[in-house]
Protein backbone atom coordinates (compact mmCIF):
# COMPACT_ATOMS: atom_id res chain seq x y z
CA UNK A 1 0.00 0.00 0.00
CA UNK A 2 1.04 3.59 -1.29
CA UNK A 3 2.03 5.87 1.67
CA UNK A 4 -0.18 8.98 1.21
CA UNK A 5 1.48 12.12 0.92
CA UNK A 6 -0.20 14.99 3.39
CA UNK A 7 -0.66 18.21 1.39
CA UNK A 8 -0.83 20.28 4.30
CA UNK A 9 2.22 19.04 5.61
CA UNK A 10 3.96 19.94 2.45
CA UNK A 11 2.38 22.90 2.18
CA UNK A 12 3.49 24.21 5.82
CA UNK A 13 6.79 23.35 5.46
CA UNK A 14 6.95 25.43 2.79
CA UNK A 15 5.43 28.44 4.55
CA UNK A 16 7.33 27.82 8.13
CA UNK A 17 10.40 28.21 5.07
CA UNK A 18 9.26 31.18 4.20
CA UNK A 19 8.51 32.70 7.62
CA UNK A 20 12.59 31.94 8.44
CA UNK A 21 13.70 33.37 5.20
CA UNK A 22 11.42 36.35 5.67
CA UNK A 23 12.81 36.59 9.53
CA UNK A 24 16.05 36.47 7.78
CA UNK A 25 15.09 39.34 5.86
CA UNK A 26 14.34 41.42 8.56
CA UNK A 27 17.21 41.23 10.98
CA UNK A 28 19.38 41.84 7.58
CA UNK A 29 17.02 45.24 7.19
CA UNK A 30 17.56 46.22 10.80
CA UNK A 31 21.49 45.98 10.70
CA UNK A 32 21.38 47.85 7.40
CA UNK A 33 18.89 50.57 8.67
CA UNK A 34 20.97 50.47 12.40
CA UNK A 35 24.50 50.98 10.22
CA UNK A 36 22.88 54.18 7.57
CA UNK A 37 21.72 55.45 10.94
CA UNK A 38 24.85 55.23 12.68
CA UNK A 39 26.41 56.57 8.96
CA UNK A 40 24.02 59.64 9.34
CA UNK A 41 24.43 60.54 12.57
CA UNK A 42 28.08 60.34 12.39
CA UNK A 43 27.78 63.16 9.20
CA UNK A 44 25.56 65.57 11.22
CA UNK A 45 28.23 65.23 13.92
CA UNK A 46 30.86 66.11 11.49
CA UNK A 47 29.15 69.30 10.32
CA UNK A 48 29.12 70.43 14.00
CA UNK A 49 32.28 69.38 14.29
CA UNK A 50 33.80 71.32 11.41
CA UNK A 51 31.97 74.56 11.84
CA UNK A 52 34.08 74.99 14.78
CA UNK A 53 37.42 74.71 12.72
CA UNK A 54 39.20 77.66 10.67
CA UNK A 55 35.87 79.43 8.79
CA UNK A 56 37.74 79.45 5.60
CA UNK A 57 38.25 75.82 5.79
CA UNK A 58 34.60 75.22 6.89
CA UNK A 59 33.34 77.62 4.03
CA UNK A 60 35.22 75.17 1.32
CA UNK A 61 34.45 71.69 3.18
CA UNK A 62 30.62 72.28 3.50
CA UNK A 63 29.14 71.89 0.32
CA UNK A 64 30.33 68.40 0.57
CA UNK A 65 29.55 67.87 3.92
CA UNK A 66 26.08 68.56 3.26
CA UNK A 67 26.05 66.61 0.38
CA UNK A 68 27.50 63.60 2.62
CA UNK A 69 24.95 64.28 5.36
CA UNK A 70 21.96 64.52 2.72
CA UNK A 71 23.26 61.68 0.91
CA UNK A 72 23.43 59.29 4.72
CA UNK A 73 19.86 61.06 5.40
CA UNK A 74 18.56 59.53 2.61
CA UNK A 75 20.21 55.86 2.99
CA UNK A 76 19.26 55.87 6.33
CA UNK A 77 15.35 56.59 5.55
CA UNK A 78 15.18 53.68 2.76
CA UNK A 79 16.78 51.56 4.96
CA UNK A 80 14.16 52.18 7.44
CA UNK A 81 11.42 51.90 4.37
CA UNK A 82 12.68 48.53 3.73
CA UNK A 83 12.52 47.51 7.62
CA UNK A 84 8.87 48.62 7.05
CA UNK A 85 8.58 46.60 4.36
CA UNK A 86 10.55 43.26 5.27
CA UNK A 87 8.09 43.84 8.87
CA UNK A 88 4.87 43.90 6.24
CA UNK A 89 6.42 40.15 4.22
CA UNK A 90 6.92 38.61 7.50
CA UNK A 91 3.41 39.63 8.72
CA UNK A 92 1.85 38.21 5.38
CA UNK A 93 4.24 35.24 6.04
CA UNK A 94 3.37 34.47 9.20
CA UNK A 95 -0.46 35.02 8.01
CA UNK A 96 -0.42 32.46 5.51
CA UNK A 97 1.82 29.99 7.89
CA UNK A 98 -1.52 30.13 9.70
CA UNK A 99 -4.13 29.86 7.26
CA UNK A 100 -2.19 26.42 6.17
CA UNK A 101 -2.00 25.46 10.02
CA UNK A 102 -5.94 26.08 10.35
CA UNK A 103 -6.99 23.86 7.07
CA UNK A 104 -4.29 21.43 8.46
CA UNK A 105 -6.33 21.24 11.80
CA UNK A 106 -9.76 21.54 9.87
CA UNK A 107 -8.48 18.54 7.91
CA UNK A 108 -7.89 16.46 10.40
CA UNK A 109 -10.86 17.25 12.43
CA UNK A 110 -12.88 16.44 9.50
CA UNK A 111 -11.03 12.95 8.89
CA UNK A 112 -11.63 11.96 12.43
CA UNK A 113 -15.17 12.79 12.32
CA UNK A 114 -15.44 10.67 8.94
CA UNK A 115 -13.88 7.49 10.69
CA UNK A 116 -15.58 7.96 13.57
CA UNK A 117 -19.09 7.89 11.55
CA UNK A 118 -17.76 5.05 9.56
CA UNK A 119 -16.58 3.41 12.63
CA UNK A 120 -20.24 3.58 14.50
CA UNK A 121 -21.82 2.51 10.55
CA UNK A 122 -19.40 -0.74 11.21
CA UNK A 123 -20.66 -1.18 14.61
CA UNK A 124 -24.25 -0.78 13.83
CA UNK A 125 -24.11 -3.18 10.71
CA UNK A 126 -22.93 -5.53 13.48
CA UNK A 127 -25.41 -5.39 15.95
CA UNK A 128 -27.85 -5.16 12.81
CA UNK A 129 -26.22 -8.43 12.18
CA UNK A 130 -25.84 -10.13 15.38
CA UNK A 131 -29.88 -8.90 15.95
CA UNK A 132 -31.05 -11.39 12.33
Amino acid sequence: MRRRIDPFATLLKLRRAEVEEARRDLADALAQASAHAADMREAFAALDREAASDPALYAAWLPWGIERALAAAARAEAAEKAVEAARVALAQARAAERAVEVMAKRRAAEEARRRARKEQAALDEAGQRRLR
